[in-house]
């Protein structure tokens, strides 16, 4: 089978021929190209997807936008200042506004100002989510899928699920908490709002020829498991239901902590849970995985980011395969991956050994 054929297998259901392997590598890919270390050949759309072929790795993580987004009356600017990053979004109602700031020892951006945190800036995000108009454009989809070839398949993510958004584009953990502690009715309000906004995205997903779609919500037990059983649990099982009914597997990004969420991911009639992060690194063994996951749902991770990099070795990424292997082969139902990215300075040279065990070991 090739890599794509493998990952199609999988992903509804299937039983490959050997244990697939997949890994997001656009975070190391990015940093190579801010130092300049980036091998030519590997530049561009092409290269990205030669650098996957060349390491045997499936390419799994290029995204695809399957529509085109304006939003009416809604002005937005950014002015960047010594790696500060200031963005306005001004509106007939008001104006909000965050900063960013990029971190060159990690390539990443973390938020220092929240656009939203307090009742009028809510209004302001609900006028912003009410006036976005989204309108189907497969171009670049069908571009995606075309280079992939048999290497893999583009991911079409729709845009991050209400609580998610709230949390990682707008509000973050302890605004969002306040909020929902001092002005409830509003906070509600505005997340039935961002829900309804992805509606136009999610019929412009469902009229492609896209055989799974993807959550990328950055899920985590410790942070999220609360607030997603009490305002986004419906929502997931509304998409699930719409996806169900066009044809289509839903999964969702869980890349945190899996304990108190995973139970009520796989309750929401999720088809994959994709990012799974085991130990070393996450909070569940690999062997308690199923447990706790239940029988039905397919597995996509099992191999910690962290461990392509010092202290880790090829000892340590081979041993973690076997244990996988041992566990979950048998059983099928799993997809190999990277869980969450490659980082920065990651070796290359053990993505490729993960390919290479896959092989060795189920072939």
């Amino acid at each position: 089978m090739t890599f794509r054929q493998r990952l199609l297998t999988a992903i509804t259901g299937g039983r490959p021929d050997v244990l697939p392997w997949f890994a997001d590598l656009t975070y190391w890919y990015y940093a190579q190209q801010r130092q300049g270390t980036l091998p030519p050949e590997y530049e561009g759309q092409e290269g990205f997807v030669r650098l996957h072929a060349d390491h045997h790795v499936g390419y799994y993580l290029g995204y695809a936008a399957v529509y085109t987004e304006i939003q009416e009356n809604v002005s937005v600017s950014s002015e960047t200042e010594a790696h500060l990053t200031t963005t306005r979004w001004q509106t007939p109602v008001g104006e909000i506004w965050g900063q960013t700031q990029y971190l060159p020892a990690t390539f990443s951006a973390a938020p220092v100002k929240w656009p939203v945190t307090s009742t009028e800036d809510l209004r302001v995000l609900r006028y912003i989510a009410d006036a976005t108009r989204r309108t189907p454009s497969y171009e670049a989809y069908e571009q995606h899928k075309l280079i992939a070839g048999d290497q893999g398949h583009p991911t079409v993510l729709p845009p991050r699920s209400p609580v998610s958004q709230m949390l990682a584009q707008w509000t973050g953990a302890t605004n969002l908490s306040y909020l929902l502690a001092d002005a409830r009715e509003e906070t509600e309000r505005t997340l039935e709002t961002l829900g309804r906004s992805i509606d136009s995205a999610f019929d412009a997903i469902l009229g492609c020829d896209v055989p799974y779609v993807e959550f990328g919500d950055n899920l985590t037990g410790e942070v999220v498991t609360r607030l997603f059983e009490r305002y986004q649990f419906d929502y997931y099982v509304r998409r699930v239901e719409q996806a169900h009914a066009a044809g289509k597997r839903l999964g969702t990004h869980l890349d945190g902590t899996m304990h108190g969420i995973l139970p009520l991911l796989v309750k929401s009639g999720l088809d994959f849970i994709e990012s799974i992060t085991p130990e070393p690194c996450g909070d569940v063994a690999v062997e308690d995985l199923r447990e706790l996951a239940g029988p039905d749902i397919i597995l996509f991770g099992g191999m910690p980011g962290a461990m392509f990099a010092p202290p880790f070795t090829a000892d340590d990424i081979r041993r973690q395969v076997e244990l996988i292997v041992e566990h979950h082969w048998p059983h099928g139902r799993f997809i190999l991956g990277a869980a969450d990215q490659v980082p920065p300075n990651g070796d290359m040279g053990l993505v490729r050994l993960v390919g290479e065990l896959c092989e060795e070991l189920c072939g």
